[in-house]
């Protein structure tokens, strides 16, 4: 009896382990259809791009979905063989929100997340390659990284790899424009390709290990090879969690010396730095920026606390254009005033009415204060305290708004803030 069972286990055994051999060759061999499809699909779409050649501006409609899918495909092999960990989706999520202020939708049937740095609230999906003047950031939502939509040939060494497709740019073409008829140029033409397809690549790896593997060592090319798009980081979404990048952008800020007023084009400058408008009309107040302010500043190196102060004296000014209501206006002066307040309460700077005092005699006409107090103060510790303060004092500044004729006051920030003469 015992012979038996051992027997029918045995044969049953070997049956479970016949049965997911054939699973396994049969999702080995699913994987390598999937594989070659892809290969397929990724050349069809490079012998596209080939004959259409190498000029955007005649490209029209021509490139789509099916081409930012097959440069993923590419990229995704890119980043894996240049050692990209792939994060897991809740945490790429958290970061994409974090950084970019975005909310991914897993369940949504979209494959990608479009983010335009220039119209950071528009979630319109549209496939526009960076070669026609778009700059848009794509995030691939199933292999979770961001990308920029270039078209193949500036990506992969197609003439190694698939050294077939260049008989179909043998001849360039002519076309027949408003201009007359134009050569369209082709890819194998392009000046210094391989150095293009070099940095976009770089790019690509230092980016993504850079924003989502915490990948510090990506930092010093980022900042010289790519600074626009970190510089946009900060001062467009409002990433202000990494100390290092918020330093380098706050020095790399134009905030010359200056002893009347400072210029808007510098103020403005500031204010990206200081406060972001998310896209529900919610102001964000960057604490971490104030603090780095704080902390790079001394009494004889004061120009950050000097530019906070300009800041504030212009702050309806500055933002008349930017659809700010008055409570927002109320919500970025808050957090500025009881940031600059605390050194009239320093012996070290002793800058008496600098902040609170002139906000509260030329800038606050009541409909501040109120906003201030429907708000708890914003929770900020001192501020209602400080800036009751404020009001029962003598206003050191009388008289001078006519001579000023209405204008933005000067301060004398070397001697507790008293009007230049």
């Amino acid at each position: 009896m015992k012979t038996k069972l051992l027997l029918i286990s045995t044969i049953t055994l070997f049956a479970i382990m016949n049965c997911q051999e054939k699973k396994e060759v049969s999702l080995t061999n699913k994987k390598i259809e999937e594989k070659k499809m892809e290969t397929s699909k990724i050349k069809d779409v490079l012998i596209k791009q080939i004959k259409e050649g190498a000029s955007p501006e005649y490209w029209g409609e021509t490139y789509g979905k099916e081409d930012l899918d097959a440069l993923v495909q590419i990229e995704d092999t890119i980043l894996k063989n240049n050692g990209y960990k792939t994060p897991e989706i809740e945490d790429f999520n958290q970061k994409i929100k974090k950084i970019f202020g975005r909310i991914i939708d897993n369940q949504s049937e979209n494959s990608y997340l479009k983010i335009d740095r220039y119209y950071k609230c528009d979630k319109d999906l549209e496939y526009y390659p960076t070669y026609m003047g778009f700059n848009y950031i794509y995030v691939a939502k199933k292999h979770n990284f961001i990308t920029q939509f270039e078209p193949l040939p500036v990506v992969l060494d197609y003439q190694k790899i698939y050294p077939e497709v260049s008989k179909y740019e043998e001849n360039s073409y002519m076309i027949d424009t408003a201009d007359g008829v134009i050569e369209v140029s082709m890819w194998k033409d392009v000046n210094n390709l391989p150095q293009k397809r070099y940095y976009n690549k770089q790019r690509l790896i230092s980016r993504n290990k850079y924003l989502f593997t915490d990948d510090k060592s990506q930092f010093p090319w980022l900042i010289t090879q790519d600074e626009f798009f970190m510089r946009s980081l900060v001062t467009d979404f409002g990433y202000t969690e990494d100390k290092r990048l918020l330093k380098w952008a706050l020095e790399n800020t134009h905030l010359p010396f200056f002893h009347t007023y400072a210029k808007d084009d510098d103020l403005e400058e500031l204010g990206k730095l200081l406060w972001t408008k998310d896209c529900n009309g919610e102001i964000r107040v960057h604490q971490n920026t104030l603090d780095l302010l704080k902390e790079i500043s001394t009494p004889n190196e004061n120009l950050y606390i000097m530019y906070v102060a300009e800041y504030l004296s212009n702050i309806e000014h500055l933002n008349a254009n930017k659809e700010l209501s008055d409570a927002q206006i109320a919500k970025i002066a808050a957090y500025l005033l009881t940031w600059g307040e605390q050194y009239k309460y320093d012996k070290h700077y002793d800058y008496n009415q600098m902040f609170m005092g002139y906000f509260w005699n030329f800038m606050d006409d009541g409909t501040y204060d109120k906003e201030f107090k429907k708000n708890n103060y914003y929770g900020l510790p001192k501020f209602k305290e400080w800036y009751e303060a404020a009001k029962k004092e003598e206003n050191i500044f009388e008289g001078y708004e006519n001579y000023l004729n209405d204008e933005p006051q000067p301060l004398d920030y070397k001697h507790k803030a008293r009007p230049i003469k």
